[in-house]
């Protein structure tokens, strides 16, 4: 097996060869393609929509025919691909019948199987998390979404999850799945793969509660709800595609309902040193392509921001190029932001915006070869007449090079000291993301989580360890 990266597949098996590749998403979300060896017919499993090409290349790759791509549940932590994946594959789509997402052809009932050659892999209905969630068993494997975490489970404090059918749900799949089961969960948080029912059932605290305990513990602190879950839910049910832009009121509105970590500045350190959004993060337009790794731990919708929203826009051309989905532009950039009644941080002593700089020395070069071409040589005329030429050809084509040339310049490298807008490393993939209820250290530092909550709290009654 080679090392993973963030985003990379790795092959893996049930016992019975049952073919398995994983998918991991820096956010901590897992997705898998499913195969019989012997039919070459393979199911997806909960598609990230940053990683659909990823999907498509392992199924033309590896000689399969995609019969399904499956949803476990709807999805409120990240958008959904399935319908961009089928589309690129003419494979069916499956989700509950309670998720009511437009496009999906079959809605299997708990118990059904789904064909792959002589493979039948089993559906269960396993609400808890959502009503509407699937689970998949297949070749001695569970794939349980966001039920059961290695370590933890499922939230329940909104999409009308219930924490009793939750602990139901668990508890059935205990009763009747032997220990050597493999667990392949929804999302880890830990870079962990994999688990099996045996070690869940002994090591994993949320699985020893009484069930009046167990809702109590979900109940309790749950973690804040996620500020873009209503534009993802939108994306994943209805198929709503994100509008370009986003008026700067709106994003205004997004940052205080708490999505802040969803705003990208593409702006040059000096800027972003001198005022920027609290709590947003930094990626110069330049390192965007070297640092697409960091952009997907950006939770969707992203919303790219500069001073006056052209660099975003061409931020946005570059990650849709690298088939990012789920980005938008804020409409008129940081200026349009405070303007709508955005907060900022200023630090006094940082650089002018790069646009003005740009007006300068373009200003600047076109004086001198006047001046030049006055008294010391007519040909310096031909210096203004390119600059104008340049400033005409920017104003058309939204691109300008004199401003990604002193972009470079060092006195534009140097960025923040310190917070999270020093990069999007800063709020790397092992936070948890919006479905646990594990990572306990997390939970308790208050990291948000959209799926999952934190560690039952200790005086909930459990076995000793």
């Amino acid at each position: 097996m080679s090392p993973a990266t963030p985003t990379s597949a790795e092959r893996t098996s049930a016992p019975n060869a049952l073919a398995i590749q994983v998918f991991r998403h820096p956010q901590g979300c897992r997705g898998y393609l499913i195969g019989d060896p012997r039919s070459k017919e393979a199911l997806a499993l909960d598609v990230h929509a940053d990683l659909v090409q990823e999907f498509a290349s392992a199924v033309q790759s590896g000689g399969w025919k995609l019969r399904f791509v499956v949803d476990s549940h709807t999805h409120a932590d990240h958008p959904s691909g399935s319908r961009e994946l089928a589309r690129l594959t003419s494979a069916t789509r499956v989700a509950h019948e309670l998720s009511q997402h437009q496009g999906v052809a079959l809605h299997p009932a708990d118990g059904e199987a789904l064909p792959l050659g002589a493979t039948r892999v089993l559906v269960r209905h396993a609400p808890g998390h959502t009503p509407d969630h699937l689970l998949l068993l297949a070749g001695g494997a569970l794939f349980c979404g966001d039920t059961l975490l290695i370590g933890g489970v499922a939230r329940t404090d909104f999409l009308g999850g219930d924490a009793g059918q939750l602990h139901d749900s668990l508890q059935r799949l205990l009763a009747e799945l032997p220990d050597e089961t493999i667990v392949y969960p929804g999302h880890d948080y830990a870079g962990r793969e994999r688990s099996t029912i045996g070690a869940e059932r002994t090591s994993n605290p949320w699985l020893r509660l009484p069930r009046a305990e167990f809702v109590r513990a979900l109940a309790a602190n749950p973690p804040p709800r996620p500020a873009n879950m209503d534009s993802l839910l939108a994306m994943n049910r209805a198929g709503v595609e994100l509008a370009p832009q986003l008026s700067a009121a709106e994003a205004v509105r997004h940052v205080a309902a708490g999505g802040a970590g969803s705003v990208l500045d593409v702006r040059t350190g000096a800027e972003v040193s001198s005022q920027r959004v609290p709590g947003s993060r930094w990626i110069p337009l330049d390192e965007l392509a070297a640092r697409l790794d960091e952009v997907r731990v950006v939770p969707a919708p992203r919303l790219l921001l500069c001073q006056s929203g052209n660099r975003a826009a061409m931020a946005q051309r570059l990650l849709s190029q690298h088939h990012l989905s789920g980005v938008q532009v804020i409409a008129g950039g940081i200026q349009a932001y405070a303007a709508a009644g955005g907060g900022l941080e200023r630090s006094a002593g940082g650089a002018i915006s790069l646009e003005r700089q740009v007006r300068i020395a373009a200003g600047s070069l076109v004086l001198l070869g006047v001046l030049f071409g006055a008294f010391v040589n007519p040909l310096f005329l031909g210096v203004a007449g390119f600059v104008g030429a340049g400033l005409i050809f920017a104003g058309m084509t939204d691109w300008c090079g004199m401003g990604l040339l002193l972009a470079k310049a060092p006195w534009n490298r140097r960025g923040p000291s310190g917070g999270p807008c020093g990069g999007a490393a800063a709020c790397a993939a092992g936070a948890p993301s919006a479905c646990a209820a594990s990572a306990p250290s997390a939970c308790s530092a208050g990291a948000p989580s959209a799926c999952a909550a934190g560690a039952p709290p200790e005086d909930s009654p459990r076995a000793s360890r």
